[in-house]
């Protein structure tokens, strides 16, 4: 049963926790899409914020990664070689994830939610999860909403950066040209906004420990 992991009222933040943020984002746009606004504060609050990008990026891609990263204000950024929803089952994968989270020594990781239904999405929820049964990590969550909304335990009010966010999603030219990411973002924003009362604009995330994460994984994706 999942019901432990659910709350009907999350708990509101006017800041996200201070910490050591590594965003892990399948694509390029995904940590914006997903998490902008609170990225931008934790820049704002003296945080290092790092990005590893996992598939499709390509020069272009890459070059809309540092425009959009620069306007959030983190400068940490990885890519890897892979293409596009071809994540699952990629060798090598656990391996340089495992290396980075050694090297950078994140607080909080940011990633998709494991219900986002991207293939690529929960592919890497699921080397995260593989990871952690044999490191152990103490890091907090916060799992994103990208392509499927979330039951979220935690809203955090984004109103003073969400103009930030918004000129960020405007680099991502080459995915503007087939979906109005913008509109979406925000729209899901305000809407967090409203029905949570955390501010005009807000973000909303599953919060967990690594190990309380691992456990809802597990009870999602191992019976």
């Amino acid at each position: 049963m999942a019901e432990p992991f659910l709350k009907a009222s999350p708990v509101k933040l006017a800041d996200p926790d201070s910490g050591r943020v590594l965003v892990l984002a399948p694509h390029i746009d995904d940590d914006v899409i997903g998490a902008g606004g609170c990225l931008g504060r934790h820049v704002e609050l003296g945080n290092d914020v790092a990005a590893l990008y996992f598939a499709d990026c390509t020069p272009e891609r890459i070059r809309e990664a540092k425009e959009a990263a620069r306007v959030i204000g983190f400068k940490i950024l990885d890519f890897l070689p892979h293409e596009g929803k071809s994540l699952a089952g990629r060798q090598g994968i656990d391996e340089t994830l495992s290396s980075i989270i050694t090297d950078y020594g994140p607080e909080i990781v940011y990633l998709p939610s494991l219900l986002d239904r991207h293939n690529d999405h929960l592919a890497v929820n699921h080397s995260l999860a593989r990871l952690y049964e044999k490191s152990g990590y103490t890091f907090t969550v916060y799992a994103y909403e990208v392509w499927t909304a979330i039951i979220p335990n935690l809203v955090v009010d984004i109103s003073g950066t969400v103009e930030k966010k918004k000129e960020a999603l405007t680099k991502y030219s080459s995915q503007l040209l087939s979906h109005d990411w913008i509109e979406a973002a925000i729209s899901l924003n305000r809407y967090r906004g409203v029905t949570s009362g955390a501010g005009l604009f807000a973000e909303a995330f599953m919060r967990y420990s690594m190990g309380e994460y691992y456990e809802l994984w597990k009870k999602v994706y191992s019976g």
